[in-house]
């Protein structure tokens, strides 16, 4: 019986690999479980918005830092347990993630129900040249497995100097850029060193996995909205990235007073 459904299931796997970057799926009776509000109360976690958005523009919104397990985004923009859609109506969140969590069986229709998409070229351009129309926000945690390494508590990082396919994908299809930071991220969890290595993190509980009660707050930037520009030039990509970083920055300082970072530098790498 067990070979026989993993004989199904697999064979299911393979007929859909393709969903993932071809706008995955949506499902709003489990973005809207009343589980995830429990997750989000834990820490407590909460999204602030500085502007309305268009829904009639595509968006992509960069997200930092990492930490370790991206909580932040992941509350936020796959359920609703911070109100997203009441904050920003008309706007539809993809949080792209890595492949590999599309290899694991039924977690894939977890993630993909919940508007998780894989993070290509591809699965981008399928929301934002407009083939899946307007009010798409592609969610890219722009600093990726780099940035999670440089997690450190009560500090900010972001890898982003050469961080640039994210630029690109907005000029050629003319989609605003949307900075995102969330204060209390990295605070999640501390890494001690050790005689073995200084890469030991810890959390809460006796195995140390759980994540530490700690206020996320992710604080959704002011859109930079670009112009169109199908083959853009390596001068069009630095311009605009340099556009991005300086709004990245502002974003940071106007708000790092509020939850207890006004000591910390934002350092961007």
């Amino acid at each position: 019986m067990t070979l026989l459904i993993g004989l199904i299931y697999g064979s299911w796997m393979y007929i859909d690999r393709y969903t993932d970057v071809r706008g995955g799926r949506w499902s709003n009776c489990l973005r809207r479980l009343s589980i995830w509000s429990i997750v989000a109360n834990y820490f407590p976690l909460k999204l602030i918005k500085t502007e309305d958005l268009d829904p009639n523009r595509n968006y992509i919104f960069g997200y930092h830092p990492h930490g370790l397990l991206t909580f932040g985004a992941g509350v936020n923009f796959l359920t609703e347990a911070t109100h997203f859609s009441t904050l920003f109506p008309g706007i539809r969140p993809h949080l792209m993630i890595l492949r590999n969590g599309f290899l694991i069986p039924f977690t894939r229709e977890l993630l993909l129900n919940l508007g998780a998409c894989r993070v290509s070229r591809e699965s981008c351009q399928y929301f934002l040249n407009g083939s899946s129309g307007q009010g798409n926000a592609v969610v890219i945690v722009c600093g990726g497995m780099r940035e999670l390494y440089l997690t450190e508590y009560q500090m900010m990082i972001f890898y982003l100097k050469n961080r640039k396919g994210f630029i690109r994908l907005a000029l050629e299809n003319g989609a605003s850029l949307v900075p995102v930071i969330s204060f209390g991220e990295n605070e999640l969890y501390r890494r001690y060193k050790n005689w073995i290595s200084n890469r030991w993190i810890w959390g809460r509980s006796i195995i140390g996995i759980l994540p530490l009660h700690h206020p996320v707050t992710t604080v959704v930037g002011k859109p930079i909205h670009v112009n169109q520009i199908i083959d853009p030039s390596q001068t069009d990509i630095d311009q605009l990235h340099y556009q991005y970083l300086h709004a990245i920055e502002q974003l940071y300082d106007i708000n790092k007073a509020n939850y207890g970072l006004e000591h910390v530098k934002l350092k961007i790498i």
